[in-house]
């Protein structure tokens, strides 16, 4: 599906029927990184599965981080939904929280998948430096490769072609941009506006999630729960079955059950 926001091509897919579950994929990724995700859950909900603003057939790389929750309540309105779980990783899971924080009634329960909402100034500069390899001469490959190593992901050699594949797609100077605009937004705030209840998803071996940060983001809800899965960054693409699992779980216990 296609559709015009703010003078741009915003694409998502649109499968199954059912209680609304809305999938926001990470930095540089785009839908096709839930394919298990949507098999799975289009058996018995309506899966709507974004391509954030200038991410894979989506236009809008000019597009700040602070709008891509507009791009989000576009897509709903598009589709006719009013309501929707909403599952994220990383920066999708930020801009899942920042909608839900100004649309709670618009949001049953929440999935957010390895997201830090603010971090500690050691960590915050090495992550800045290693997105500052991106402005380098072959600094895209060694972004990559370094990347893939905190995300502990290494061992999964279809996640790293993908990934190295994905390099030929992405902007680089717009990824770096957009990861800046995240570091620079401490989001712990949002949380007080969040009514839903809320899954927590956390790989145990992520590095590149510093530990403290699913403590941060639990301080701060209504309702939230804790699942440390035994995997990285990307635990939908590494364990699908059992992630699956844990999503099911959740989503039986606010009412809107998967198979």
């Amino acid at each position: 599906m296609i559709f015009e926001w703010n003078g741009h091509a915003i694409h998502y897919q649109d499968e199954g029927s059912g209680p609304a579950i809305v999938l926001l994929h990470g930095l540089g990724g785009n839908t096709e990184n839930w394919l298990h995700q949507r098999h799975f859950l289009s058996r018995t909900h309506r899966v709507l599965s974004l391509d954030m603003p200038g991410h894979g057939l989506s236009g809008g790389r000019t597009v700040a981080f602070a709008d891509y929750p507009r791009a989000i309540a576009a897509m709903l309105d598009h589709a006719g939904v009013q309501q929707a779980v909403l599952c994220g990783l990383s920066k999708g899971a930020r801009a899942g929280i920042a909608f839900a924080a100004l649309h709670p009634e618009r949001v049953s329960g929440m999935v957010i998948v390895n997201a830090f909402l603010h971090l500690e100034p050691a960590d915050r500069a090495k992550r800045l430096s290693l997105y500052d390899l991106l402005l380098e001469k072959d600094g895209p490959q060694r972004w990559a490769d370094r990347l893939l190593h905190l995300m502990a992901v290494e061992a999964y050699p279809a996640i790293v072609r993908g990934f190295h594949r994905s390099l030929e797609r992405i902007d680089p100077l717009h990824i770096r941009r957009i990861f800046r605009e995240q570091i620079d937004w401490d989001q712990r705030p949002d949380l007080a506006d969040i009514a839903c209840p809320v899954l927590v998803v956390k790989g145990s071996k992520d590095d590149f999630i510093p530990s403290y940060c699913p403590a941060d983001i639990l301080a701060g809800l209504r309702d939230g729960e804790l699942t440390v899965m035994d995997a990285g960054h990307l635990p939908y693409l590494e364990a699908p079955a059992a992630f699956n699992r844990h999503l099911s779980a959740f989503l039986a216990r606010i009412g809107t059950v998967s198979g």
